[in-house]
């Protein structure tokens, strides 16, 4: 429009600065994040408020990064430093021979089931494979097959009936079923093994023959 006039350039004595607030732009690493960082940037900009709350969230942070190390890799710094000042220990262990079936103490698990009113638990698999030991009680009147549920679910395959007495053998063969009823192929209860060593199986023929 035709107008005339004088602009004013500033030469570099100019009473502005630049304040960089950006602290991944400063020079150097400044962790955690505090006013002095404001050294760095030619100038101060942060008030006394806004200070205060750089200095709690900068020190809170410090105290966030190390409570992360020492649960993330506390114990192996631990266990690092352990190794450093200590030497290796080594564990002596000496065979003291002593077999499972000599400590008569020690019984196995034999699968049963305890009901209320009754003395001994009720044994739900077949025991015939495994010493009396190992049950852990024993019925002075009763043999163990009066406690056995499995002489009630007969199944094909049975070895034998169930006996009343300690001294009866019972019947090799299963009790009749009538046809009517549903025999299973194959039993439903567990199955339990024990193989004792060679002097524990003398041992027990030599007390049976006695």
């Amino acid at each position: 429009n035709g107008t005339v006039g004088e602009i004013d350039v500033p030469g570099t004595h100019s009473p502005a600065i630049f304040c960089q607030q950006n602290y991944i732009k400063l020079p150097g690493f400044d962790f955690p994040a505090l006013p002095s960082a404001q050294n760095k940037s030619s100038g101060e900009w942060m008030s006394d408020s806004q200070a205060l709350l750089v200095t709690i969230f900068g020190w809170t942070s410090l105290a966030a990064l190390v409570i992360f190390v020492i649960v993330v890799f506390g114990n192996a710094i631990i266990n690092a430093v352990r190794s450093i000042f200590s030497g290796e220990v080594k564990e002596h262990v000496v065979d003291q021979k002593i077999d499972f079936s000599a400590v008569h103490e020690i019984f196995g698990y034999i699968p049963s089931v305890k009901a209320a009113g009754f003395l001994f638990p009720f044994l739900a698999t077949d025991v015939d494979d495994v010493d009396s030991d190992l049950i852990g009680w024993h019925d002075p009147h009763r043999s163990y097959d009066e406690w056995n549920l499995i002489y009630d679910v007969p199944y094909k395959g049975m070895r034998r009936t169930r006996r009343r007495h300690d001294h009866d053998q019972g019947s090799p063969t299963a009790p009749p079923v009538s046809s009517a009823q549903s025999v299973p192929k194959h039993p439903i209860f567990s199955l339990v093994k024990h193989y004792p060593p060679e002097w524990a199986k003398k041992k027990s023929k030599s007390t049976k023959s006695g």
